[in-house]
């Protein structure tokens, strides 16, 4: 045996792989195990470039590998696993590997295609077994959790993880840390996350941990599915952050806040603004208030205020720095360790964060920045006045499309101009007329009361009819304070008190109740006040079907994302929630009115709001139900606690429902909920819906065409657009509705330059179908609803479910689904305002004031993003009267007839003027005459002139127009102005400026704080934040002091008259502007 092993390399030709490869696989079959392993090791080395050889022997390779002497098994499971790679086979590849031994090395310097590719696939494998394991563990409901396959089955785990911590040790030799990282987060492995990042900080300077630790969050935030997973391992991150901090290592400031606020740990967010307030660093303090205000999480922004310090109550006169009693030094210990200047930073502080400083910038720029066309509103009414007939419904939605045409503008001008239009609404038009108001007037605290002062209750209604005025005020008061993330506090409880006191006292009117449970719903949005849920659920049990709706939603509106939450500080109030999670259910199993059904489904589905798995029992609950108005419920409740997650397991669900599901509607909510589930990767949502707006259902394409609107607003995609275009002439009239608004939002601030002739197409056509007789009304609606949700909030305002700094914002994520209600109740269309989102971007510096020469450099031409022309009023051509033309054949006939006469006449006198009258007849004659003849040599003459060639030439100079200039390729924007979400990525700062941004590499969007690099010099240029006053002027500054004496006082000085050579040029010009605006007005010419 031992010659023969000893000849064997000599015995095998060497000259074809392929003999070698087949004198090999013979001596496989040999009883000597040393012969088989000398076979082995050499089919080994050239497996790679024989494989096709030796797969017909793979059955004998894997009973060597199973059933071989331990000498034989690893290298025959060696060559197995090759020829199995070559197959392309990988899951048997790593299968034979795993049991190759010291033959699958991954720690080998030399990386292969075949040890990467099986690394891969274990890597693969071994992320399947630990969330199967983690499903298993940590399953609450019936969700089936995915058996392991037969091959999973027969692959060992800890040869697996052998492999996969070996792989970790190769990343942190080479310093491939983020590449570590994804694997232990996608595997919901966080001890390794910890692990990870500490041999990172040990190994690596600050710096590229700083680097370690961004990623580390991003790839948290978007990879790991898992609430639970993805909060321990947020945990793990912040506390590095926080240790580099200590450190004094350079760090992303705002990526800590984020963390913190991901993890809802508010004491850790007040102590890093309060530490940079402390250590003069002001600016990224105010910047991170904003970020804070921005994500749109009232409750959190309220705990992180009340947690800073405020100024201790003193005597007038009285400086903190003065001696104060022994009494109050006990009971306000910081006071004496604080300067003023650090309480007025302070003050700063707070009146971002619930002094509604962020809420008066949007409304100035709103206001001062609108874009609004008023003749889109001029043509929309003569249309329907001329064509639509006494419809209502139409009406109703040209009122609602106003308010979205100005949303957060406070422009009611043309409302004041048409009262007598506006009166045409009665009863639920009129309450949704009335509420119309604050959709104009959002954010505009100040005034609200004053504005809807006429409309509001003034005593509690004892009458059950009428009250449609009043209760639209006290919802369009809900409305104004809605987006409450950016109103002052102080206002929000004086406006709660009063809506909380009507809700109360007018239980006899359901309109009125109406209004006032969702005016009390939208200003106490997220705060959870369980007192607010007692009072809505005492009118909820009043059983009646209008005001039960408006109870329902606004419990939902009051605890949203409330389910299964564990985080509460106070263990009564848990239970509290508990117990009316568990009244809604039964209650609306109880009632009869499907209204109150769907008010009560719909807040169940706000309380899911966020809660991913938590809400888990409840979705299941409400999709097992009969009543499909729960399962509707269902339906939104999984889009909304799986929102922005793109979580698979929600995709399948809501699909599933959507096919199977026996009720249209539940099917449409379930297609419309995909928007919410991936909106932050919209481009997966036409491709999801292309096969389900071919679907025979009419309302899943209506849903598909929603769908598609809602993630792809404001892109204006071309393909989604073709995708919309053939739902645009269905043959049911509400899918043309929903693709008539579906493909209004996607042009949403779309420029004419960059969708082309589709964007002016589109607009005709809306124009159109409006007034075309022979449209249905819900085809007409949907024309008319689009027309102003493509230039919604003067052109100003997007639908994004996203804030700035990657946070889902709950206001637009709550707005959306109550606006979607509007299928069932019109006066949910108002729900929108919630939803929109200002695109401005606002320069401040440390005072709060905008400096007009901070600018951001575009690169882009500025037609690209412009704004799109406004209509053009059509020009009436007044025709004037033309003369009859007497023939000159005609006057000389006249003339012969008189004398004629004449001379028939009996007396002298009747002659004698006769005759005058034919001279002056033939006069008249003669003189035309003339002028034909005159007029004939003139053209004559024209014609024989003949003009030179130089004369020509300078005819044509004259004529010709100067030349087209070339349009600039980028240009500045100027503080404060617009930037869509399209032009960001066009968009840069200019550092070489004065002002700078303290983030230089952020985004160019929101509220920018900036650094003066100059501040010794003199600052020019320096605006205010005013807010519009409610008649639309500023406020007149007062006349300086003077002392009046009556005329004819000794003292007495005549006033001086300016005469008009002392009138300047500034004078004239506003006096002739305000001549052209009278005479503008009294036209008021027709519009096309």
């Amino acid at each position: 045996m031992a010659t023969l092993a000893a000849i064997l390399p000599h015995a095998v030709p060497q000259t074809s792989s392929t003999s070698a490869a087949a004198g090999l696989l013979a001596m496989l079959s040999e009883p000597s195990p040393t012969l088989q392993s000398a076979a082995l090791t050499r089919l080994l080395a050239i497996v790679d470039t024989s494989w096709h050889m030796v797969a017909p022997h793979l059955p004998e390779l894997e009973e060597l590998a199973e059933n071989g002497s331990s000498k034989n098994k690893d290298v025959a499971a060696a060559v197995a696993s090759r020829v199995f790679f070559h197959l392309e086979e990988p899951t048997q590849a790593l299968r034979l590997a795993l049991e190759s031994g010291k033959y699958f090395d991954v720690l080998a310097e030399e990386r292969s295609l075949y040890v990467e590719t099986l690394v891969s696939e274990a890597i693969a494998r071994y992320i399947q077994l630990r969330r199967a394991a983690y499903e298993q563990a940590n399953s609450s409901t019936t969700s089936t959790v995915p058996t392991p396959t037969s091959t999973e089955e027969t692959m060992d785990p800890e040869k697996l993880s052998r492999v996969v911590h070996e792989m970790f040790e190769r990343c942190y030799r080479d310093g491939e840390y983020n590449h570590a990282l994804g694997v232990a987060l996608e595997s919901y492995e966080t001890p390794k996350v910890s692990e990870i990042l500490q041999r990172c900080a040990a190994d690596q300077s600050p710096a590229d941990l700083e680097v370690t630790l961004q990623h580390a969050l991003e790839a948290c935030v978007n990879l790991v599915s898992k609430k639970s997973v993805r909060n321990k391992a947020l945990g793990i991150i912040a506390v590095e952050y926080t240790k580099l901090s200590r450190k004094g290592g350079k760090y992303n400031v705002t990526s800590l806040v984020k963390c913190q606020q991901l993890l809802g740990n508010v004491a850790d967010v007040a102590e890093v603004i309060l530490g940079l307030l402390d250590g003069g660093e002001e600016l990224m303090a105010f910047q991170l208030c904003f970020d804070l205000v921005d994500n749109g999480d009232l409750n959190f922004v309220q705990k992180v205020s009340a947690l800073l310090p405020s100024k201790p109550a003193q005597s007038e006169g009285t400086d903190v720095d003065e001696t104060v009693s022994t009494d109050d030094a006990v009971e306000v210990t910081p006071a004496p360790t604080r300067s003023p200047e650090s309480y007025t930073l302070l003050k700063q502080a707070q009146s971002i964060l619930i002094g509604g400083f962020p809420g008066e910038l949007s409304l100035s720029f709103l206001h001062r920045n609108s874009n609004s066309d008023k003749l889109i509103m001029e043509s929309l009414k003569k249309n329907l006045d001329e064509k639509g007939g006494r419809n209502s419904v139409l009406h109703n939605c040209a009122v609602v499309s106003h308010a979205y045409l100005n949303a957060g503008t406070t422009n009611d001008t043309f409302l004041r101009d048409h009262l007598d239009w506006m009166r045409k609404a009665s009863n639920w038009a009129k309450f949704s007329a009335t509420t119309s108001l604050g959709v104009l007037h959002a954010g505009h605290t100040t005034e609200a009361m004053t504005l809807l002062e006429p409309y509001l209750p003034q005593a509690p209604s004892t009458s059950a009819a009428g009250g449609y005025a009043e209760g639209g005020s006290l919802y369009a008061l809900g409305l104004i304070h809605g987006q409450n993330s950016a109103i002052s506090s102080s206002k929000q409880v004086e406006v709660s008190s009063f809506l909380r006191e009507h809700l109360r006292t007018n239980h006899a009117n359901e309109v009125i109740s109406h209004g006032a449970a969702l005016g009390v719903g939208l200003v106490n949005m997220g705060t959870g006040s369980m007192e607010v849920v007692n009072e809505l659920k005492e009118l909820l049990y009043t059983d009646s079907a209008v005001a039960g709706e408006a109870a329902g939603l606004a419990i939902g509106m009051v605890l949203v994302g409330t389910v299964g939450d564990g985080t509460s500080s106070d263990p009564a109030t848990a239970e509290e929630r508990k117990e009316i999670l568990g009244e809604l259910k039964n209650y609306a199993r109880e009632t009869q009115h499907e209204k109150i059904i769907r008010g009560v489904s719909m807040g169940l589905a706000l309380m899911c709001y966020g809660c991913e798995e938590n809400a888990d029992v409840l979705i299941e609950e409400m999709r097992s139900d009969r009543d499909p108005v729960l399962r509707y419920g269902a339906a939104y409740a999984l889009s909304l606690a799986y929102c922005g997650t793109g979580s698979n397991k929600a995709i399948r669900m809501l699909l599933h429902t959507a096919v199977s599901d026996v009720n249209d509607d539940v099917r449409m909510a379930a297609v419309i909920g995909l928007a919410f589930v991936l909106f932050k990767t919209p481009g997966r949502v036409p491709q999801l819906v292309r096969l389900l707006l071919e679907s025979f259902n009419p309302h899943v394409r209506y849903a598909s065409c929603m769908a598609v609107g809602i993630a792809m607003s404001g892109s204006g995609d071309a393909e989604s657009i073709a995708m919309l275009e053939p739902m645009l002439d269905d043959m049911t009239d509400y899918v043309r509705q929903g693709a008539l608004l579906a493909t209004s939002m996607i042009y949403m601030q779309q420029s004419d330059a960059s969708c082309g002739k589709k964007l002016k197409l589109f607009r005709e056509r809306l124009v159109n179908i409006t007034g075309d007789k022979h449209m249905s009304t819900l085809t007409k609606m949907g024309a008319i609803l689009g027309t102003g949700l493509m230039d919604v909030g003067g052109r100003n305002c997007e639908l994004n479910m996203a804030s700035r700094n990657g946070f889902t914002k709950m206001t637009t994520v709550v707005g959306l689904p109550l606006w979607l209600q509007h299928w069932h109740w019109y006066p949910m269309m108002h729900m929108l305002s919630l939803a929109l989102t200002p695109t401005y971007t606002i320069g401040l510096n440390k005072d709060f004031k905008y400096p007009k020469n901070f600018e951001i450099n575009c690169y882009s031409k500025p037609s690209v993003f412009a704004y799109p022309k406004h209509l053009e009023a059509k020009k009436v051509e007044k025709k004037l009267r033309v003369e009859t033309v007497a023939l000159s054949t005609t006057a000389k006939t006249n003339a012969r007839a008189a004398r004629k006469k004449a001379k028939e006449g009996a007396d002298g006198s009747e002659a004698m003027e006769v005759e005058k009258e034919d001279v002056k007849v033939d006069e008249k004659t003669e003189k035309k005459d003339e002028k034909t003849e005159k007029k004939d040599e003139d053209d004559a003459m024209d014609v024989d002139e003949t003009k030179t060639t130089e004369e020509v030439a300078d005819d044509k100079e004259i004529k010709k127009k100067p030349p087209r200039q070339p349009e600039p390729l980028s240009f500045r924007i100027s503080n404060p102005s617009r930037i869509i979400r399209k032009q960001l990525s066009v968009c840069a700062f200019d550092l070489k400026q004065r002002y700078k941004p303290i983030r230089p590499n952020g985004k160019p969007r929101g509220v920018i704080m900036l650094s003066d690099s100059t501040p010794e010099e003199l600052e020019e240029d320096l605006v205010v934040v005013r807010t519009p006053y409610l008649d639309g002027e500023e406020e007149a500054e007062p006349p300086e002091p003077f002392e009046w004496a009556p005329p004819g006082h000794a003292e007495y000085v005549a006033p001086e008259v300016p005469k008009e050579s002392d009138k300047t040029d500034e004078d004239v010009a506003k006096k002739d502007d305000k001549k052209d605006d009278e005479e503008m007005e009294d036209a008021k010419p027709s519009v096309e």
